[in-house]
């Protein structure tokens, strides 16, 4: 399992990167500034941002420990995305958006945005998986 997380991060942090330079050469760029539609001018914003991915790495380190493969590759997509998209804002001031939906009202994202989703996905599954197996809470 380890081997092929480690094969599965380093493919994603490339492909991210790679899609990345990419846009910024082409016309499918969208220098996107907000974080869906809150300006990220607020130091405050950076702190909380910094420790929910303190807290996501800690549960990362918690799930590798128990080798639980499926929440520690949904903690994984997560933190890979979020790290991504924070270092755009950091280092340019917006997250690099080229994907495109048109009908959508958020029709812009990118491949971060998309191990986001999935990593949330999967910790869902995972969740529901966990009660399903240890029964209901409510007695």
């Amino acid at each position: 399992m380890k081997r092929f997380l480690v094969f599965l991060i380093l493919s994603l942090i490339v492909l991210d990167r790679l899609t990345k330079y990419l846009a910024l050469n082409s016309s499918q760029l969208f220098k996107n500034p907000n974080l869906y539609f809150i300006s990220f001018n607020s130091v405050l914003l950076l702190f909380l941002i910094g420790i929910v991915l303190g807290l996501l790495l800690f549960l990362f380190f918690k799930s590798w420990q128990k080798k639980d493969a499926f929440l520690t590759t949904g903690f994984s997509l997560i933190i890979l995305g979020g790290l991504s998209n924070f270092g755009d804002r950091v280092i340019l001031g917006y997250v690099i958006d080229w994907i495109r939906i048109s009908p959508l009202p958020i029709s812009f994202f990118n491949l971060a945005d998309l191990m986001i989703i999935n990593g949330m996905i999967i910790l869902l599954i995972g969740s529901l998986k966990s009660l399903s197996t240890r029964g209901s809470y409510i007695e």
